[in-house]
């Protein structure tokens, strides 16, 4: 896989340090609090496993799972709900974790659908801030990194469901999307 990598954006440590902050600020917002956390997937997996072990209080937690990508690297505009959360959340504080806000296309429907649930509150935390290509107007209520226009990968985030266990945010090479590396 490191042949397939032209540039890091996000290095290990920035991202263990980003965490720890980001841990920091949630424990002070949710303490004593009722808490649910509903993951995105599959991206956001390793962000959300990462982060959750430096949480010292109990979280619930589900996930649903939304695709706007499909196998390109430019999001198709739609946004389907493929699978949507089981546990009750009315009347808890939840935070939806996503790995990146691109178009803000995806982390709108799944914060609309979810807050038809009536949760006591409702925010939402990403890895990514693609503030470039967005379509709605939305705002991420956690964000660790902004980023440029390249389509990123490692850390969660995938090209064809490949690279998601880099421990880090990278760009491809390009010969990786016209070959489509291995």
């Amino acid at each position: 896989m490191e042949k397939d990598i032209a540039r890091v954006v996000v290095d290990e440590k920035q991202i263990k340090d980003k965490l720890i902050e980001l841990s920091k600020t949630l424990i002070n917002d949710y303490q004593n609090k009722e808490w649910t956390i509903i993951a995105v997937l599959n991206g956001s997996l390793v962000f959300l496993a990462d982060l959750i072990r430096l949480i010292p209080f109990s979280v619930r937690l589900d996930t649903i799972d939304a695709s706007s990508y499909g196998d390109s690297t430019i999001s198709k505009g739609e946004v389907n709900i493929i699978h949507n959360f089981k546990i009750d959340i009315e009347g808890k504080h939840v935070l939806v974790i996503d790995d990146i806000i691109d178009t803000g296309n995806t982390l709108k429907k799944v914060l609309a659908d979810i807050k038809k649930y009536s949760p006591a509150s409702l925010k939402s935390c990403v890895l990514l801030n693609r503030s470039g290509r967005r379509q709605s107007k939305i705002k991420p209520d956690y964000c660790c990194f902004n980023v440029g226009d390249d389509f990123v990968v490692g850390y969660g985030l995938d090209y064809n469901n490949k690279y998601r266990n880099l421990p880090y945010v990278a760009v491809l090479n390009d010969e990786c999307y016209r070959r489509n590396c291995p």
